[in-house]
C-alpha cells in the first residue's frame, strides 16, 4: 500500500488514541516506547522549495526533422536544505511525489547519460525533467519519475544514511516531448510541483511523516517562429592523396580542402551551428574520428571555419548546445558558410584510406 491510501486511517488512529488517553493514565516511558513511529527527520530549519525558472525562456526553432524527445534548455540547478534533525535509525527513506500534471496519457520517457526520466507534461508538447541528489552522502542523482493518474511512485526515493540535515540538489531541463508543438509564446502558472516526505509507518501509529513542497514558479515560454532551409544537406569532400612524410609529427596537418555550406533564411534571424562526429558522437574534440572501414591508423580529419579548427559537439538544436557558434547574425536570404576540411596526425602513423563523416545542427534564435 501506498502512503496516500492510508491518510484517512491516520485520522482514525489518532482519534482512538486520543479517546484512550483522555481516559487512561500512562507513563512516559510507554509514551515514547515504540520511536520507529515517528518520523526520521524534523523541519525546525528548512522552508519550502520553489524552481525559480526565468521568467521568460526562448526556445529555438527545433527542426522537423529533429527527434521528437528533444531537449529545449540547458540544465538548471538548485540546491537546497530540505530536512534537519534526520536519523539513521530506523532505515527510512525521501519520497517524491509528482502534483499537478493533468495528465492520463502514459508519460514520455527522457534518457540521458544512462537515467531515465518520465517527461512532466507543461503544455504545447514541452515538458520538465528533474532528478534529486543528496549532498550530504555525495551518492549520484536519482531521475524522478510519475505515471499518469497517479501522484506517488515507489521508486522516488533517497535514503538517509547519515544523521542530521538532509540537503539536496536538484537539477530540471526543458523538454519537447510532441511534435504538435506550436510557435509562438505561452504561459505556464506557478504550481505544487513535487511534495518530499520522510514517510514512516509502524502498527500502533500508522504513517507518520514531515512534508516540504516543492513550487514550480510561472514562466513565459516563448518558441522561435523563424527558421531556415539548407540548400545542401549532403556534401562529399574528396581529399588529396598523401605520404606520411606530409605529416612528420603528432599535430601536424595537410591536405586543407574547402567547401562549403548554404542556407536561405526567409526573415532575419540568427543562425547558430553545431558539427558533430558521426563516429562519435559524444566528442566534444576538434578533430573527426576515422569510420569503421577506414584501414588508414593514427590520421584524423579536421574542419576548420576562418582557418581555426571547429570543436565538436552533439547533435542538438537547443539554444547555448555544447560548442555551438554562430554563423549569421540577423541573417535574410541566402547565407553560404565557408570551411576547410584537413588530415591531422594523432599518432603513430599506418598508411591506407580514411574516411570521416560530419552530421551539422542548425539552430534559429
Amino acid at each position: 500500500m501506498t502512503p496516500f491510501t492510508h491518510k484517512q486511517s491516520i485520522i482514525k488512529i489518532y482519534n482512538s488514541i486520543l479517546t484512550i488517553l483522555f481516559y487512561t493514565t500512562i507513563s512516559t516511558n510507554m509514551a515514547h516506547a515504540d520511536t520507529s513511529a515517528y518520523p526520521n527527520c524534523d523541519r525546525s530549519a528548512a522552508s519550502n522549495i520553489y524552481f525559480n525558472l526565468p521568467a521568460s525562456i526562448n526556445i529555438a526553432t527545433i527542426p522537423a526533422n529533429a527527434p521528437t524527445i528533444t531537449p529545449a534548455t540547458n540544465w538548471f540547478t538548485q540546491s537546497a536544505l530540505s530536512f534537519t534533525g534526520c536519523r539513521t535509525t530506523p532505515s527510512t527513506n525521501i519520497y517524491y511525489t509528482f502534483y499537478n500534471h493533468n495528465s492520463t496519457s502514459p508519460p514520455q520517457p527522457y534518457t540521458e547519460d544512462g537515467l531515465t526520466y518520465f517527461i512532466y507534461p507543461l503544455g504545447n508538447g514541452i515538458g520538465i525533467v528533474t532528478s534529486v541528489q543528496n549532498l550530504e552522502t555525495g551518492t549520484g542523482p536519482t531521475s524522478l519519475q510519475y505515471y499518469a493518474g497517479s501522484t506517488f511512485a515507489t521508486f522516488n526515493k533517497l535514503p538517509i544514511i547519515q544523521s542530521g540535515n538532509f540537503s539536496t540538489i536538484f537539477r530540471y531541463r526543458l523538454v519537447r516531448y510532441s511534435n504538435s508543438t506550436n510557435s509562438g509564446t505561452f504561459s505556464i502558472p506557478q504550481r505544487l510541483f513535487i511534495r518530499q516526505a520522510d514517510w514512516q509507518y509502524s502498527s500502533s501509529q500508522g504513517w507518520t511523516y514531515h512534508t516540504q513542497d516543492i513550487t514550480l514558479s510561472a514562466m513565459t515560454i516563448n518558441i522561435q517562429t523563424k527558421s531556415c532551409s539548407v540548400n545542401t544537406s549532403n556534401i562529399a569532400v574528396q581529399l588529396p592523396a598523401i605520404l606520411p612524410t606530409s605529416l612528420p609529427s603528432v599535430g601536424s596537418t595537410t591536405g586543407t580542402t574547402p567547401f562549403n555550406i548554404a542556407i536561405n533564411c526567409p526573415s532575419p534571424v540568427n543562425v547558430y551551428m553545431t558539427i558533430t562526429d558521426n563516429s562519435a558522437p559524444l566528442s566534444t574534440s576538434d578533430t573527426l574520428s576515422a569510420t569503421s572501414n577506414s584501414s588508414a591508423q593514427g590520421i584524423g580529419i579536421q574542419i576548420r571555419r576562418n582557418g581555426l579548427p571547429i570543436w565538436l559537439g552533439p547533435d542538438n538544436s537547443m539554444a547555448g548546445n555544447t560548442n555551438q557558434f554562430l554563423v549569421g547574425n540577423n541573417t535574410s536570404g541566402n547565407l553560404t558558410i565557408p570551411f576547410t576540411a584537413n588530415y591531422i596526425r594523432t599518432s603513430a602513423i599506418n598508411v591506407g584510406k580514411i574516411n570521416a563523416i560530419a552530421t551539422f545542427t542548425f539552430s534559429y534564435q
